[in-house]
């Protein structure tokens, strides 16, 4: 705001332009309450902005740095106590949701019910969202798609001005906070602590492909030389959704869900019920999960990983840990389905697309194989690199392709 004052642009003249505060990662969440309490706090400010704020929550970084789950909670707590500060200082405050097309990074295919299902109080006649990727081609790439997304986004919107919230209660409140540090500490200890992760992650997945075909719009790492962290939180998820895994959206869930006790899982199941936001959560982690295929991740592990006893463990473990997913989230909804009936269209639509999905992982894994072999030789004749940029091609056809079968990939 000094900047845009020492060039001229004010309030007075009209030519100022909105400053909107990014929280993205779970201790940013923690902390944007706070933050804004003290922004709130100088007259000088809040009269500037003429009691009106904007303010960026970020989905997909915040869960890449702490999972699906506890980045949820911890989105849905910030969002309740902004508002509140807001409140307090009478300063209109607007939302505007960082979200990509994937589950993994905030994405929701059931529209409608997910402006529903918002914090109470955080809406209030404005929305403020991000589409990006193949989102924006399924979502406008015709005028009458268009306007159908526009329907339900402002019937959506209407709606929950005039909708009763359900007021999560002191006991589910409580769940969460145990759900949210169990998840939180599950996902973070395979992905920041665990040494074998990343060779693994890099090996099973086409991760460090993507970061030298021509398929994104920004490079794939923000540090060329960094790890898991300096990675984007699109390759990231991206790289999960091509070995039909999906990792990024259900790690840490098994984990938080699971319980020996009969009461909590009861206390879980009316959650489910009874609360809109848990259960839209608990349906969009299911709906991924049915998009998991245990095989075919399986194969490109055979295919792509060193044999080595570590490597191939972790594997089996990533795999049970999916496995343990899908039980607990069965166990909570009571369903027969772990994608829920309410999906039904969406199941039968994944279903149809499997024959044709299925064969582009086959051939994807076997051409990773063969490029990264070619790229362990030395000093390659004119057919070798002939034959590599042919596989590289291939390679770029075979991701598009898985991407457009998954429907959310970016």
């Amino acid at each position: 705001m000094l900047l845009q004052r020492q060039f001229g642009m004010t309030p007075e003249n009209g030519n100022m332009m909105r400053v909107v505060p990014l929280f993205e990662t779970l201790t940013d969440l923690e902390n944007a309450p706070e933050k804004l309490e003290t922004l709130f706090s100088i007259p000088s400010y809040t009269g500037a902005v003429k009691s009106k704020q904007e303010v960026m929550v970020g989905y997909s970084d915040s869960a890449k740095d702490a999972g699906r789950f506890a980045a949820c909670w911890a989105q849905y707590n910030s969002q309740e106590e902004m508002a509140s500060v807001a409140k307090k200082y009478g300063v209109e405050i607007t939302f505007f949701h960082g979200k990509g097309g994937t589950v993994g990074r905030g994405g929701n295919p059931a529209l409608y019910r997910a402006i529903q299902s918002h914090p109470p109080n955080t809406i209030n006649g404005r929305f403020r969202v991000t589409e990006q990727g193949e989102m924006i081609t399924k979502n406008f790439g015709s005028v009458d798609v268009a306007e159908r997304t526009l329907d339900i986004y402002s019937s959506a919107v209407l709606r929950e001005s005039f909708l009763k919230h359900v007021e999560p209660k002191a006991e589910w409140r409580k769940q969460m906070r145990r759900i949210s540090k169990l998840s939180c500490d599950d996902y973070r200890f395979l992905v920041r602590e665990e040494p074998r992760f990343v060779p693994y992650f890099r090996q099973a997945t086409p991760e460090l492909e993507l970061g030298s075909l021509n398929i994104g719009s920004r490079p794939a790492k923000r540090n060329p030389k960094g790890g898991i962290e300096s990675l984007r939180a699109i390759p990231w998820t991206f790289a999960w959704t091509q070995t039909r895994t999906h990792l990024s959206a259900w790690l840490g869930v098994g984990a938080g869900l699971k319980v020996d006790d009969p009461v909590e899982l009861e206390l879980l199941r009316t959650m489910y019920k009874d609360w809109p936001w848990f259960r839209e959560t608990i349906d969009l982690i299911g709906m991924i999960l049915s998009k998991t295929d245990f095989s075919i991740a399986q194969n490109y592990d055979e295919q792509l990983v060193d044999k080595t006893e570590e490597l191939i463990a972790l594997g089996n473990e990533v795999r049970d840990k999916l496995v343990q997913t899908r039980q607990a989230v069965l166990a909570v909804t009571q369903s027969n389905k772990v994608s829920g009936s309410h999906v039904a269209l969406v199941s039968s639509s994944t279903t149809i697309r499997h024959p044709y999905v299925d064969p582009i992982n086959v051939f994807q894994a076997e051409l990773l194989k063969r490029l990264r072999a070619l790229e362990k030789e030395d000093n390659m004749s004119t057919e070798k690199l002939a034959e590599k940029e042919v596989l590289k091609n291939a390679l770029a056809v075979s991701i598009k392709g898985v991407a457009a079968g998954m429907r959310n990939s970016g």
